[in-house]
């Protein structure tokens, strides 16, 4: 299992419409899905507001679950994906990295 710090970003900015709000919604689920089964440590929007977001994850197929993000197969969001090792980190959340 390898641990990761995704980066997305929006590949242009686009208005909200029904359809993109069904990407999101449907992205959000895909999120809390990994939230939920412990893959994924937290997740936020970019505090810039220009679209995307972060998310810190562990792995073993880091290119899947990026494809079959809703929002890269809608084609609105690109990852930049940066694996990382644990150096150190806050005793309530080092059990994750385990």
């Amino acid at each position: 299992m390898q641990f990761y710090m995704l980066e997305g970003t929006f590949r242009k900015p686009l208005a909200q419409t029904p359809a993109m709000q069904q990407a999101i919604d449907a992205h959000l689920a895909y999120l809390n899905s990994g939230l939920q089964d412990g893959s994924i440590l937290l997740s936020g929007p970019r505090a810039d507001g220009k679209g995307g977001g972060v998310i810190v994850i562990k792995s073993d197929d880091i290119e899947a679950f990026c494809q079959n993000d809703p929002l890269v197969q809608a084609g609105i969001q690109d990852y930049h994906i940066t694996e990382f090792s644990l150096f150190n980190c806050q005793e309530a959340i080092r059990s994750w990295f385990a």
